[in-house]
C-alpha cells in the first residue's frame, strides 16, 4: 500500500515533533509505555520492551544484535548496555539514520535501507522490531530477508499491531493510511509466512491491556482531529494525529491487539 519511500519521509517529517511533544521524547523512543510488571514510571514503561527485549536477547546469549526500523537509535542503545554483543541498526528514513549515528556512535553499525528488499547484515543471533513492522511494505518479503539475515536457531522479536479478524472497518483504514501500516495484518497469517522461511514461533503475549488508551492529551487529539480537518487534512502531520486516533479506537474496540511475538529461526 505505501513504499518503503513514503514511510521514510512519513519519519523525515514528523520525527521532530514526535521527540518534541510525544511523552517519550525524553527517553528518545517515539513507540508507546507499555505498563508491565515492575513498571512505577513513565521512564519505566517506555523501556518495558527494552528491558524484555534485553532478556531475550541475555538467554540465548546473543552476540550480534539487530534493530529492525531503529529509530534514534535508543532502542538499540538501552538493550546492548549489559550485553556483550555488537549491534546493527536498519532505517529508511535519514533522520533517523543520522539521529541513531549521533547517539550510538561506535556501538552499533547504522545501514540506511529498507529491510524488506536490501540486504541485511548476516549472521544475527537476535533481531527485533519495535512497531516498525507494519509500515514493511510486504510481510513475505519481510521474513524472507530476516530469514536469511539470522543464524541457525537466532530469534526474531516483534512488538506490534495486529489485525483480530479480516473485516474491514473503516477505523481500521484511517489507522492504516495515518500511520502507512501496509503490513497489518492476523497474527496467524503471519505465523504461515514465518513457517515458510524456516521460522517457528515460541512466545506470543497480548500487551493490549497494558497500553494507555484514555489519556487526557488522546481525548484531546478525539476532538481536535474532526474539527480541524477542513483547514489541516491534507497534512503529514494531521494524518499522522487522526491515524494515532483511530488506532486508540481499534485498540478500545478490540480490532487490534498489541502483541510481543518471537520466533527462532529452525
Amino acid at each position: 500500500m505505501y513504499s518503503s519511500e513514503e514511510v521514510a519521509r512519513y519519519y523525515d517529517n514528523n520525527t521532530a515533533q514526535f521527540l518534541a511533544y510525544g511523552q517519550g521524547g525524553v527517553t528518545g523512543s517515539i513507540h508507546r509505555a507499555v505498563w508491565g510488571l515492575g513498571v512505577e514510571t513513565r521512564s519505566d514503561a517506555f523501556h518495558f520492551i527494552h528491558k524484555i527485549l534485553r532478556e531475550e536477547a541475555t538467554q540465548i546469549n546473543a552476540k550480534r544484535v539487530l534493530d529492525l526500523g531503529c529509530g534514534t537509535g535508543a532502542s538499540l542503545e538501552y538493550i546492548l548496555d549489559g550485553l556483550r554483543a555488537e549491534g546493527f541498526a536498519v532505517t529508511n528514513s535519514a533522520a533517523h539514520a543520522r539521529l541513531a549515528r549521533a547517539r550510538l556512535g561506535r556501538r552499533a553499525s547504522i545501514h540506511e535501507l529498507d529491510f524488506c528488499t536490501e540486504l541485511l547484515p548476516e549472521n544475527m543471533d537476535f533481531a527485533f522490531g519495535i512497531e516498525s513492522f507494519v509500515q514493511g511494505p510486504d510481510p513475505k518479503a519481510f521474513f524472507r530477508n530476516i530469514s536469511q539475515s539470522l543464524r541457525p536457531s537466532g530469534r526474531l522479536a516483534i512488538c506490534d499491531d495486529f489485525l483480530v479478524d479480516d473485516s474491514r472497518h473503516s477505523l481500521v483504514e484511517s489507522f492504516q493510511e495515518g500511520w502507512h501500516a501496509s503490513s497489518l495484518c492476523r497474527a496467524e497469517v503471519l505465523d504461515g509466512i514465518a513457517v515458510s522461511y524456516g521460522l517457528k514461533l515460541v512466545k506470543d503475549l497480548d500487551w493490549t491491556p497494558l497500553l494507555e488508551l484514555g489519556r487526557i492529551r488522546d481525548l484531546l487529539i478525539g476532538l481536535f482531529v474532526p474539527l480541524s480537518k477542513p483547514w489541516f487534512g491534507t497534512s503529514i502531520r494531521w494524518k499522522s494525529l487522526s491515524g494515532g486516533h483511530a488506532l486508540r479506537k481499534c485498540l478500545k474496540r478490540g480490532l487490534i491487539k498489541y502483541r510481543y511475538r518471537v520466533w527462532e529461526k529452525v
